[in-house]
């Protein structure tokens, strides 16, 4: 009976705080949302919403996935597992609801996830039951994951499909239906983030760890297996590409199929983040400006390089599509990607797009980053990435966004400077609890692998740091923060059933 009352009270606590969260996040979506992204609610459309419904809406109504006819790589441009989540809601509740109810999913699916986060670190520390609870309550209330329920984007199903991931990795079994499974739950979180891929390599080391005593045919075995898994449900993407367009497109184009992303527009970011983190100020001086844009001397080792770059901004103003599709089409993208007819029926449109000089202007910002790489190898390796790994870690306040593009107020100052100093505090907490407990509890290297990986591809490769791409990466941290912080916690009476047994199999 004493045990039954126990279970009952460590249940009761679970329940209370799942019910906290789900409250922050149902008053967030019908109120949260008018106040912080100036919508009617319940759901939020950013920027890249209409590529997530379009490309499922022109499949179903007429049979081709994409999310503008006008652009060939934009067929490949939306990996296909958020699409065809939004899709289901589509079908079910009609194209009128389908983006309300897809944020309700999304409700429901984040409470759930607070659920994981507890049987996560019940598995990691069963002696200390309060530590899952100070970790289901710290996901609970994390603001920087109830922002993002409204949106009508892949960040909660991919951070609640992760969460799933470190679950059933922590449940090993040597079995064939397990094995498969963790590989097609690798290929899921994938096909929904891009570079959430890094799974499958982590995937893989994790086998290997645990098998590590097995005879090399077993481990080979036990890997095959998961990659086939993987590969089950991954396959049929690449293969897909393959037969519509005779391209091997393993996950999707360098530019999403995006016309407002051509070749002009990403060569000319990736030059700006060869000299510094924030592209935003330069590329309203390309898009309002019309003389010359005062760069920063830094960015330049001659003047026949400062006037290369002059002369890449005329064209780019002159015959750059992106840039034209950024300067006219921003402030009605929806409509603009849906009507294909009243586009290729304006001639603005088809002198950008169709007499277009992108590979030119790509090809010249291509060079001056090649060159600035080659006579500035510290600054373009390790200065600028090692700010956006201190923006990572220490962000304070919110991003300018370009003047052209139409956002909602972000909130107070001084209230954002509080939430991110929060954020930082438990993104150093999570740090700091992989370095004290990896020893103890050697499944934190999965954390480690994946926020790491995260962090160096994001701040080092592609560096066009925004913090949602950190989300993945940070909510995997709360878990080795609860694990630190729950060091200092007496035990109480919300103690479950112990266990004195091993955390994980060795």
């Amino acid at each position: 009976m004493a045990t039954t009352a126990s279970t009952r009270i460590a249940f009761g606590w679970l329940f209370g705080i799942m019910l906290l969260g789900l409250t922050l996040r149902i008053v967030f979506v019908l109120k949260g949302t008018a106040a912080f992204y100036h919508s009617p609610g319940p759901f939020v459309l950013n920027g890249d919403s209409f590529s997530y419904t379009l490309a499922f809406e022109n499949l179903w109504l007429r049979g081709h996935y994409t999310f503008d006819f006008l652009e060939p790589d934009a067929s490949f441009g939306r990996l296909p597992g958020y699409p065809f989540f939004y899709g289901a809601h589509w079908i079910v509740f009609g194209g009128a609801r389908a983006a309300a109810a897809t944020a309700w999913s999304q409700v429901l699916l984040d409470t759930g996830a607070i659920a994981l986060v507890f049987a996560i670190l019940r598995r990691l520390e069963p002696n200390q039951p309060r530590t899952a609870y100070l970790g289901a309550l710290l996901y609970a209330a994390y603001p920087f994951i109830i922002v993002w329920v409204p949106i009508i984007g892949t960040e909660i199903l991919a951070t609640d499909l992760t969460l799933l991931w470190f679950w059933v990795m922590l449940q090993w079994r040597p079995t064939p239906l397990y094995l498969l499974g963790i590989g097609a739950l690798a290929a899921l979180v994938l096909l929904v983030r891009a570079y959430m891929g890094v799974l499958l390599p982590i995937t893989v080391l994790w086998v290997l760890w645990q098998t590590r005593k097995a005879a090399w045919y077993s481990i080979a075995r036990y890997i095959g297996l998961a990659m086939l898994g993987f590969g089950l449900l991954y396959g049929g993407w690449p293969v897909r590409n393959y037969l519509l367009a005779h391209r091997l497109v393993l996950l999707k184009p360098k530019t999403a199929g995006y016309a407002n992303q051509t070749v002009d527009v990403d060569e000319f970011y990736q030059w700006v983040h060869c000299w510094t983190t924030n592209e935003n100020p330069w590329l309203d001086s390309v898009l309002i400006g019309k003389g010359r844009i005062h760069f920063p001397a830094v960015a330049f080792s001659s003047a026949a390089e400062e006037n290369q770059a002059q002369q890449l901004v005329a064209r780019a103003r002159q015959c750059g599509s992106g840039f034209w599709v950024l300067r006219n089409g921003i402030s009605n993208s929806a409509s603009y990607y849906r009507d294909t007819a009243a586009v290729l029926a304006d001639t603005a449109y088809q002198n950008h797009h169709f007499r277009s000089c992108n590979e030119e202007i790509g090809a010249g910002f291509q060079s001056l980053r090649r060159r600035f790489a080659a006579e500035h190898p510290f600054r373009f390796w390790l200065d600028v990435p090692l700010q956006n790994v201190q923006k990572a870690l220490f962000k304070s306040t919110m991003a300018k966004a370009p003047v052209l593009e139409k956002r909602a107020a972000p909130p107070r100052v001084g209230l954002m400077q509080l939430l991110f100093g929060y954020r930082t505090v438990l993104v150093l907490l999570g740090w700091g609890g992989i370095l004290v407990g990896i020893r103890r509890q050697p499944a934190l290297g999965l954390v480690a692998a994946v926020a790491g990986l995260i962090y160096l591809y994001i701040c080092f490769l592609y560096r066009g740091l925004e913090m949602r791409y950190l989300l993945q990466a940070d909510v995997l941290l709360l878990i080795p923060a609860a694990l630190w912080l729950g060091r200092w916690l007496p035990a109480g009476p919300v103690n479950a059933s112990r266990s004195s047994g091993p955390v994980l199999p060795a």
